[in-house]
């Protein structure tokens, strides 16, 4: 059989150090000479339907387009890190000084990446500069508990649950335990008529019980509006989450950045952690960096 086009594809397991950690995606460089079709025919064939795709740029030094199986998604924390794990693995940037700068352009405007260098281990850090927050609308908790299959003594009063966008407008609702993130069940149906009438597109519940003692907060992620019923390890959100501590006091400030450990991931048997900092206190912020690791753990070709 003859075929007309042939494309490398890399899977990296993103805000992990290990394999078969943290949240999987799937790399496609030269992404220049693909069709539209073709981009959505390949978000489709690979399994884990989180999908990024490498362009030249105009405007910033690569253009990153993140496709799951709903579609594009403006911005995505998980996929940055594993793009620029094999840029770097690849040779396609020079990591060549402890901190290497560079840009992507995306559907959420021109984003700033820094590549921190780690020549012992060979995972250099991937960290995102996101957007100032906006904190959007509020919403009953009654309504979100009962659609998670929480009770609304689950819900940490009396902090609001609230949109915030540090890039993608995500629904931060906060709970008291780890019990309540164990006990999420999720109303499928009822979370697609809540989210209809939203400003968000997908929902971070959390808590500062951990699991590990390093760790500063537990997550878990729902987009079943993007495809993807439980998201392994959320780079996006964790910038959202981090701007929503600081504004309510839930972390202490220290100056001049504050850092938060998230561990992600654990109840899909796919532990992850990622590093948030912000600058500001509960006045305001002015800046939000997520940053994380990447390994690499298959290699292959599509041909089509």
């Amino acid at each position: 059989m003859k075929y007309r086009k042939e494309i490398k594809i890399i899977q990296v397991d993103a805000f992990t150090d290990r394999p078969f950690g943290g949240n999987p995606a799937v790399v496609v460089l030269d992404a220049d000479n693909l069709r539209e079709n073709e981009i959505e025919q390949i978000t489709n064939e690979i399994i884990t339907g989180q999908v990024l795709f490498i362009y030249n740029s105009e405007l910033a030094d690569f253009r990153f387009q993140y496709m799951t199986p709903a579609g594009e998604m403006a911005f995505s924390g998980h996929l940055t890190v594993a793009g620029f794990t094999v840029l770097a693995n690849e040779g396609r940037i020079d990591i060549v000084n402890e901190v290497n700068m560079f840009t992507i352009e995306t559907l959420a405007g021109i984003r700033e990446v820094e590549v921190v260098k780690n020549e012992s281990t060979g995972l250099h850090e991937i960290q995102v500069t996101h957007q100032n927050p906006i904190f959007m609308d509020t919403y009953d908790p009654k309504d979100i508990s009962e659609a998670l299959g929480l009770s609304l003594a689950d819900i940490l009063t009396p902090h609001p649950v609230q949109t915030v966008s540090t890039g993608t407008p995500q629904l931060m609702v906060p709970v008291s335990t780890l019990r309540a993130l164990e006990n999420i069940h999720p109303n499928w149906d009822r979370l697609d008529e809540l989210q209809a009438s939203s400003d968000w597109v997908s929902i971070q519940i959390f808590t500062r019980e951990t699991l590990e003692p390093t760790s500063d907060v537990h997550v878990r992620h729902f987009a079943p509006f993007l495809g993807i019923n439980e998201d392994p390890v959320t780079g996006s959100g964790a910038g959202s989450m981090g701007a929503y501590l600081i504004k309510y006091g839930l972390f202490d400030v220290t100056i001049p950045v504050t850092s938060i450990v998230i561990e992600q991931g654990y109840f899909m048997g796919r532990p992850g952690k990622i590093f948030v900092e912000v600058v500001g206190d509960s006045h305001g912020i002015t800046q939000v960096k997520v940053s994380g690791t990447g390994v690499p753990v298959m290699f292959g070709t599509m041909v089509f």
